[in-house]
């Protein structure tokens, strides 16, 4: 008894709608039940504004949403108390296993046709049934300085995801409906990257670009990162005073280095 009247019940899947059915659907009989059946029938309009409150009170829902909302909100608002506290069950379509398992030998063969670099890993979880996340995770360093096609790492998330739909056959939506909660996290999750800033671009980077023919053209570098592409940029600010030929003559002389460091110019890339 004590579970069922402190426990919470996760009801994040449901609409307002539901929500607003519970209500409804508890309201009513609670009229008749306190102030008999004549009074049960009149027009709910009626019923909410005389009795709100002290329906919320029997069901120990507390006071405080009645400040700064509307009736339609407070409706709503109990009702999804009722159903976190179980007072009625809401209806539900969720399958009674765990989507990663059940498919789990499809989706390893899947998975097995795509031959990544050792520097990326593809991560899956279900935190709950029928409720999957997935995302790509790459280490920094070795994803700048590799000059195979990424195009393939590219487009697993569509095809990924197609795989799932089409293949499959299971539609995106709430797991209440019988549909699969599914999103696959477009940005790479890159490894590495804060560690590379501070000891390789601000104390190696910074300092060998110092020691190029044409330094005094730069007054200063900075580092950005596209989580989507997958792709570094070092900007370069020049110098007030910095001609157009000694800009230059630095972008390639720094474009060179980077080469010569092993970085690819396509994933690390100078502006």
């Amino acid at each position: 008894m004590i579970n069922l009247t402190t426990e919470e019940i996760d009801v994040s899947d449901y609409n307002d709608e539901d929500f607003l059915e519970i209500f409804v659907t508890e309201f009513r009989p609670w009229i008749k039940k306190n102030h008999g059946d004549e009074v049960g029938e009149y027009p709910m309009s009626l019923l909410v504004k005389k009795y709100i409150k002290d329906f919320a009170n029997d069901n120990g829902v507390d006071e405080k949403i009645f400040r700064y909302a509307s009736t339609m909100n407070i409706m709503i608002r109990i009702g999804r108390e009722l159903a976190e506290k179980e007072v009625r069950k809401l209806p539900s379509l969720s399958r009674g296993y765990m989507f990663t398992e059940k498919f789990k030998k499809i989706l390893d063969h899947f998975i097995s046709n795509y031959t990544f670099p050792d520097f990326v890993k593809f991560h899956i979880e279900e935190p709950s049934p029928f409720r999957v996340r997935a995302w790509i995770s790459v280490e920094f360093e070795p994803a700048m300085k590799y000059d195979g096609d990424m195009n393939k790492i590219h487009r697993f998330k569509e095809e990924f995801t197609k795989f799932i739909t089409e293949y499959l056959g299971f539609e995106i939506g709430s797991p209440i409906h019988g549909h699969l909660n599914f999103s696959f996290n477009g940005d790479y999750k890159i490894n590495g990257i804060d560690e590379w800033i501070t000891n390789v671009f601000n104390k190696k980077i910074k300092k060998d670009a110092k020691s190029l023919p044409d330094k005094s053209a730069v007054h200063s570098m900075k580092f950005t990162m596209n989580h989507y592409h997958l792709r570094g940029t070092i900007e370069i600010i020049y110098g007030r005073h910095a001609y157009r030929n000694e800009r230059k003559s630095f972008e390639s002389e720094f474009k060179e280095y980077l080469l010569k460091s092993g970085y690819n110019p396509d994933r690390l890339q100078v502006e």
